[in-house]
């Protein structure tokens, strides 16, 4: 067995078995469900609408024109749907389906139900509308009863369907619901009604048993669960032709509200009555057509997501009685959308999963990427072009997981296998170096020698504030103790933002970023270690206090610029570390926040190149020992986002005191500072900048001032 788990390929083939029953294991939770709905979306929206101009459906709805056009408010009168059924059935509508429950007798005009069930009786062709209603009784029995339109109406109905849905998980329609059971009897849906009586078939004669498919007439509707089928959506809604009710009730007899009276109807009502008029009785857009009337005004609430909701770049609902336009049509044309077979999806996750293992063992990991990303896009393109081309739905989100967990198992197979093989050169040097340079040297297969290299890079000094004071006032044991707890954390800060801790010179820390290992963000990284490192050393000082013991302060400097790094110790003793005039400006920086009073000071390459996520204020224009050409320094105050005060006060009013200070306004600085002063009165910079305020108004600088200060001590 051992032997057979050290060859590779025995491993990879277990590892992609394993990757593939995690996939099909995971891909049933619910955030992987909607993920994999999603996709089914993006298909339908990457096949685009399918518009067929033979459509035998159109849809009269129930919209905002008609709310406009049509006299009184809703619900309308029943005899205005007695009118609508007489003008479609005069204009030659093949079947006539309200999908609008009529479950109640008008109560105060009966003459009005009765004209309405007499128009239905008389047409001979319209179905109605019913639905089933779900109770939850006592102990949480779930009882369920139909309500059907009122006696009169429902008699006079050629068939009568329900109209409940099946929603998915996410709440979008995809499912067409064919039947359901209630009170000891098989309900069918509105489209089967419809598709029944076009094919003279009773509902008694179905069988809804069969678990593929329910037959009728001709017609064979396969099914998707035991009582649904999907609907293979035509496009957006308003794909079908639409028209309003309005219109359909424009005849010479009924008035619309004002300039929409042109008694649209009439047209073809009289072809409807003699087609050996001049007038060709095939111009009714509703000759020979399944009529479909619903409401799509979005106050009545029926309109209904589906997979094209959002298309075209907007995002639109769909009128319910268009999702059964829908249905109509696919169990019409029979071009019915199905779902890969479960061993199908079996094998397919297995051969990808083996794939994906061999990529990860054959190819460099780089190139291994690059293949992965193309095989998952060439399953993607895959899956839509089985769905366009064959109507067939393949699962796409557990192939995706298959192939992932597969590369991820096999690469940390082989990188566990690969550090095995460098324990013995890390148990030999990691004494003696950083760990990031041995890191580095196995990586690259080279020994660390003498000398080093110029890079722009950054570096951070921490140092804690009256140490000195500090240490002359506890017991030693107390000091070292306090100090490991502070040290720890703050190298857990400057690790986890992959920084490189260069050395610890008493109580100072010595940091480097972009070295041993570049990355470009590095001023950035560095200024995210000191927030965090004041944060953390915030925690720890609350600690301290309520353990009555006294704590410290601390002091960071951060620069960016060109400096040596590398192992510039002796031939006995290595020593990576960093050298030149960059280094020494960032202690020397640290060592500034005495001055100002502040804790953390930038550079001004870092703050360039940390960018618009550093939040930090410019302190001054400094000369330091040494160095003739000035600097402009920053306080960093946060990264990302600061309290918003402070970004009012501290920043924005302080820099507007700076910039009056440096055109020579004194007395507008010292009220810009001053204006700090009242809501932060220990603000350091703003006091130091009110005293220079009441100094140049007593003793103004000569012509030239520049306002660079001179540091006279490192």
């Amino acid at each position: 067995m051992k032997g057979l788990l050290r060859n590779r390929w025995v491993v990879t083939s277990l590892l992609a078995l394993l990757a593939a029953g995690a996939a099909l294991l995971v891909s049933v939770v619910p955030v992987f469900q909607n993920l994999e709905l999603r996709t089914v979306d993006a298909r339908f929206a990457l096949r685009g609408p399918l518009v067929y101009p033979d459509t035998q459906i159109t849809v009269v709805a129930v919209d905002d024109e008609a709310f406009a056009s049509v006299p009184g408010t809703w619900p309308y009168p029943r005899s205005y749907f007695a009118r609508a059924v007489r003008n479609l059935k005069e204009a030659g509508a093949r079947l006539i389906v309200l999908d609008i429950e009529f479950t109640e007798p008008s109560g105060s005009k009966p003459e009005e139900d009765a004209e309405f069930a007499q128009a239905v009786r008389e047409a001979g062709n319209v179905v109605l509308a019913a639905k089933v209603v779900y109770d939850q009784g006592p102990r949480g029995i779930i009882s369920s009863y139909v309500l059907k339109p009122f006696a009169t109406l429902a008699s006079a109905a050629a068939r009568t369907g329900i109209v409940n849905y099946d929603h998915d998980a996410d709440g979008f329609l995809r499912r067409y619901l064919l039947f359901v059971s209630a009170q000891k009897k098989t309900w069918y849906s509105l489209a089967v009604q419809v598709v029944s009586l076009l094919e003279g078939v009773p509902p008694s004669k179905l069988d809804p048993e069969n678990a593929r498919e329910l037959v009728v007439g001709s017609r064979r509707i396969k099914k998707h669960g035991a009582n649904t089928m999907l609907i293979n959506f035509r496009g957006p809604a308003g794909t079908f032709p639409t028209y309003s009710l309005a219109d359909v009730l424009d005849d010479a007899e009924f008035q619309l509200r004002g300039d929409a009276d042109v008694d649209y109807m009439e047209l073809f009502k009289r072809a409807g009555k003699d087609a050996l008029q001049s007038l060709d009785f095939g111009e009714s857009p509703f000759r020979g057509k399944i009529v479909l009337i619903g409401a799509s005004a979005e106050e009545l609430g029926d309109n209904k997501l589906t997979p094209f909701f959002e298309f075209g770049g907007r995002r639109l609902k769909m009128p319910g009685v268009e999702m059964h336009a829908n249905a109509i049509d696919t169990m019409l044309r029979g071009d019915y959308l199905a779902t890969m077979p479960f061993g199908a999806q079996v094998a397919f996750l297995l051969g990808l999963a083996i794939m994906a293992g061999l990529v990860a063992r054959l190819l460099r990991p780089m190139f291994g990427l690059v293949a992965i990303v193309l095989l998952v896009a060439a399953v993607v393109g895959f899956g839509l072009h089985l769905f366009v081309s064959a109507r067939l739905i393949m699962p796409l989100v557990a192939p995706i997981l298959s192939i992932g967990a597969s590369y991820i198992a096999n690469t940390v197979h082989l990188v566990a296998a690969e550090r095995r093989a460098k324990r013995f050169y890390r148990q030999t040097f990691q004494h003696y170096v950083a760990r990031s340079v041995v890191d580095k040297m196995l990586e690259d297969g080279e020994l660390p020698k003498f000398g080093g290299e110029r890079k722009e890079l950054t570096v951070l000094f921490s140092d804690i504030r009256g140490f000195t004071r500090y240490v002359e006032h506890h017991q030693p044991e107390e000091i070292v103790h306090n100090l490991s707890q502070y040290f720890t954390l703050m190298v857990e800060v400057i690790f986890r933002h992959d920084g490189t801790l260069d050395k610890f010179v008493g109580d100072q820390i010595m940091a480097l970023f972009g070295a041993p290992y570049y990355f470009a963000d590095h001023a950035e990284r560095a200024c995210r270690t000191a927030v965090e490192m004041v944060k953390e050393l915030r925690t720890l000082q609350k600690r301290w206090s309520d353990a009555r013991c006294e704590y410290f302060q601390m002091g960071i400097g951060i620069n960016t610029g060109q400096m040596i790094v590398g192992n510039l110790g002796s031939a006995q003793l290595f020593d990576y570390t960093v050298i030149g005039d960059e280094v020494n400006l960032a202690s020397r920086l640290e060592g500034a926040n005495k001055f100002y009073q502040t804790t953390i000071i930038i550079g001004e390459r870092t703050y360039r190149e940390a960018g618009t996520k550093a939040i930090a204020r410019e302190l001054d224009i400094v000369r330091v020992v040494g160095k003739k050409k000035p600097v402009r320094i920053y306080e960093l105050r946060g990264m990302d986002s600061v309290p918003w005060i402070e970004q009012d006060l501290i920043i924005d009013t302080y820099t507007r005191g700076l910039n009056a200070y440096r055109q020579r306004q004194w007395y507008q600085a010292l009220k810009e500072f001053r204006r700090v002063l009242r809501y932060f009165p220990s603000d350091g910079p703003s006091r130091l900048y009110t005293q220079r305020c009441l100094d140049c108004i007593q003793n103004p600088p000569a012509e030239g001032w520049d306002g660079v200060y001179d540091f006279r001590e490192k």
